[in-house]
């Protein structure tokens, strides 16, 4: 509770910040930092040493008043909760895969709450939304996605804490890898 309590604020402003940013970006260039961004971390949990560590303590102080809103901007540049920037940022620093993953889930709370009511204030052309949409937030997906997250995170989270650690990381590699690449395909018109 320690990492959720005290990177909670970095993360709030940066996923803010971010939905300011993201809404003057075309989806072309989202899909490249997604695909770039998602690349990066998949090829580094795939390949990366576990034992590699870049500190022993998750960042305090300074680092952690960087790091925090980057954590928060780049998953909302992305599109993702938590997991796929917390996990190796806290696993860098000391934390068990098991433990990221869980810490991750909170990170996601984070992230989306202020994402989505920053979102319903961006402007869209009305003739480019679809129905039930109010600012850049379509509620029937968005009621979707909270009915599915509510399913499937208890399960999600179980199904981690009974998988061993090196193949939890192999199979978010794996998955991360993927997503990435599907990415960079459409950004590239394919």
């Amino acid at each position: 509770w320690d990492v959720l309590r005290t990177w909670a604020p970095g993360i709030m402003i940066g996923a803010l910040v971010s939905v300011a940013f993201a809404a003057q970006l075309r989806s072309s260039t989202l899909q490249w930092i997604f695909g770039g961004l998602g690349m990066c971390i998949g090829l580094y949990m795939a390949f990366g040493k576990t034992g590699w560590r870049v500190a022993d303590d998750m960042p305090t102080g300074l680092l952690r008043a960087i790091y925090s809103p980057l954590l928060g901007f780049f998953s909302v540049l992305m599109g993702i909760g938590g997991g796929s920037l917390g996990v190796p940022t806290m696993t860098l620093h000391g934390m068990t895969i098991h433990r990221a993953v869980a810490t991750s889930s909170g990170f996601g709370l984070l992230i989306a709450v202020p994402s989505v009511l920053g979102f319903f204030f961006v402007s869209l052309d009305p003739m480019l939304r679809p129905p039930m949409t109010a600012g850049a937030v379509n509620l029937a997906a968005f009621g979707l996605i909270i009915a599915m997250t509510l399913v499937t995170t208890p399960l999600g989270v179980a199904l981690a804490h009974k998988m061993e650690a090196a193949k939890l990381k192999r199979f978010f590699a794996i998955f991360l890898v993927f997503v990435a690449a599907n990415m960079l395909r459409k950004a590239m018109g394919y």
